[in-house]
Order: C-alpha cells, then structure tokens, then sequence
C-alpha cells in the first residue's frame, strides 16, 4: 500500500512538473513573441485621421470632414483666398463637397514627419476628382497636415492644400 502510494504521488509530481513545464515554454514563446507584435504608434494613430479624412471627403459627408479639426485649427484650403481659424468657416468651405458629385482623393505618396508623440505632420501630393456635366475633372494638389493629439484625441490643427505646379 505505501509503494502503491508512492508510485501514485510521484505520477502526479510528474504531471505537475509536465503542465508547470508547458506553461514556462508557452510564457516564453510569448515573451519572445510580443516584440513582433505591430504596435500603433503616433504615425499610425494620426494617419488613422487622413483616412477618415479621405472617407468622408469621398462621402461628400460635411460634419465627417469638419468633426475631423481641431477648434483652433489653421485651414489654407485648395480654393480659399483667405485663412480659416473657426470651425464655422470650416464648415462654411466644405458645404462645397456637396456639389459635383461623386467626388474622390487619390493620396498619391506621402511623407511622415513624427514630432512627437501627439503631433505628426504628413506632406504629399494627391489629386482631387469631381463630376462636372458627367466629367471626371482631376486636379493634381499638395498637401501639408499637422495632426496633433488633444482631449478629443487626434485632430487636425493646421491644413494646407494648393494646386500642385505642372511639372517644368
């Protein structure tokens, strides 16, 4: 009976020691593993914006644009002759996107300046498209966005676009 309890107490010392080995290998491939794991940093959560951004511009949908901005933003917009510092006047610029529909932005190549870890800018170049008279008019521009992190999270605090040059 003793040997028989001995047999039976170092069966289950051995189990124990199996399930307490897998699960040191398992922490281990996990640990070596979460290195590899993509992590959003500053870059990726602020391009998250200039893709909304693109969506709702694509949309012709005014609010999703506008939500986009900071209150204090800055706007030099493609068509404006002035600058725009009130949401208001963001609001008032983009009432445009209702017209010459469907309507769409090509982000063609991008650079990505990391300021910190809540402001990113992005420069690039892209081409707007609208519908005129049932045309497709294109219009190559460049961009420059400074996306900064507040309360509200990411949000666009200064914005300029121009017609890009024709190439000389």
């Amino acid at each position: 009976m003793l040997f028989g309890a001995l047999i039976q107490s170092s069966k289950s010392l051995a189990v124990k020691a199996g399930q307490t080995m897998r699960k040191f290998f398992l922490m281990c491939a996990v640990l070596i593993m979460a290195p590899l794991a993509a992590v959003a940093g500053p870059k990726e959560e602020a391009f998250q914006v200039v893709e909304q951004f693109k969506a709702a511009f694509d949309a012709s949908d005014v609010q999703g644009v506008v939500k986009l901005f900071a209150p204090d933003a800055i706007f030099l917009g493609t068509i404006s002759p002035k600058i725009i510092t009130t949401t208001a006047d963001v609001d008032q610029y983009f009432q445009g996107l209702k017209q010459f529909m469907p309507r769409q932005i090509k982000i063609e190549e991008h650079s990505t300046m990391v300021l910190s870890d809540r402001a990113v800018l992005f420069a690039g170049f892209d081409t707007f498209s609208q519908t005129r008279d049932g045309k497709v008019v294109e219009t190559p521009a460049r961009f420059t966005l400074l996306i900064t992190k507040n309360d509200q999270g990411w949000r666009i605090s200064h914005f300029h676009s121009s017609v890009r040059p024709k190439p000389q």
